[in-house]
């Protein structure tokens, strides 16, 4: 079954399109998009053709920040019920605990982390979309990362900022602009999707409140979480974009779980694993995605999945595949 998401998380796109000299109903149709606009409150669509449509209205528009213009016309409210429980949180910590909980219920296929940095000074939130074979999502990361900034700044009356963005791709416009559109350094081109903050703004009090509608929220929330999910697949989720940042660990990642490392090891061990097993298997599948592309030079795979030398990288090229990155580039690319 494809994953949906939220109509909500159209809000905005028609009055953009027109600022844009565009036809909202003629590029709906091109996309496949069958949704009416003036209620998105009750519908949904799958995420890949979310996807789709921003870049589609990104190239067809001639917009390359297309997903970044529609994120200022949007607000945290697109969440409904997880944006009210979450506004009813007294810290930025506890908001982000509840978007995090039950983001699913908004979208499947948007996972959201935080991560706790071997400083213990940052906390970096990672965003991974889970969708196989992923669409391009150039788009809908800066939409997805622009939007969850803004709601930063607002919920904590502009106190919390950010210290990086990291986005996947290569950007394409002016790395300036982006620097400046997001207050903050942004280091392009990797693995990692996500916003690095200070660990104190967690504690940052929040300025916004529905609580006439918060017990009504809390009572939807409870009765449409069904959501499981295996704890190796939420270490491997974790390890991830954690690779980049030399920041994956035991410690670290058991620490993003709540859990003792030693509990983290003990309860992998239950399902035949080891945080040691996931994260070799976890580098070995981005390897091969990596080595398949032939923009990704062997020093910035290296780095991409956290490796301090190049020759380590090697080793374990030639341990999984039982050839050399450039054999193996040779015989598949």
């Amino acid at each position: 079954m494809s994953s949906l998401i939220k109509a909500t998380s159209l809000q905005g796109i028609d009055t953009l399109i027109t600022e844009l000299g565009g036809d909202t109903a003629s590029i709906m149709r091109h996309c496949a998009i069958e949704v009416t606009l003036n209620s998105l409150e009750t519908q949904s669509l799958t995420y890949r053709h979310y996807a789709e449509l921003l870049e589609y209205c990104a190239h067809s528009l001639n917009c390359p920040s297309f997903g970044l213009k529609l994120a200022s016309k949007q607000s945290f409210d697109i969440l409904g019920h997880i944006a009210i429980a979450a506004k009813s949180g007294t810290d930025l910590g506890e908001a982000l605990t509840w978007v995090i909980k039950y983001l699913h219920l908004h979208t499947p296929a948007l996972n959201l982390t935080t991560h706790t940095l071997e400083d213990d000074q940052n906390i970096f939130l990672s965003f991974e979309i889970k969708l196989k074979p992923l669409p391009v999502i150039n788009q809908v990361i800066e939409l997805t990362i622009a939007l969850a900034l803004a709601t930063l700044k607002k919920v904590s009356q502009n106190q919390c900022k950010p210290i990086k963005v990291f986005l996947p791709q290569k950007l394409d416009a002016n790395l300036r602009a982006y620097h400046q559109h997001f207050g903050c350094n942004v280091i392009e081109h990797r693995n990692s999707a996500g916003i690095l903050i200070a660990k104190n703004d967690l504690l940052l009090p929040l300025n916004v409140s529905d609580q006439h509608k918060v017990q009504a929220a809390l009572n939807f929330l409870a009765a449409n979480n069904a959501h499981t999910q295996s704890l190796p697949s939420q270490v491997s989720a974790l390890i991830r974009p954690m690779l980049p940042l030399f920041q994956c660990s035991n410690q670290t990642i058991a620490t993003a779980l709540n859990l003792h490392p030693r509990t983290l090891h003990r309860e992998l061990k239950k399902h035949n694993t080891s945080f040691v097993k996931l994260k070799d298997a976890t580098r070995r599948a981005l390897c091969e995605h990596y080595l398949m592309q032939n923009q990704f030079s062997i020093s910035h795979i290296s780095e991409l999945l956290g490796y301090q030398e190049q020759a380590t990288l090697s080793a374990s090229v030639k341990r999984w595949f039982n050839c050399s990155a450039r054999a193996f580039r040779a015989k598949y690319c």
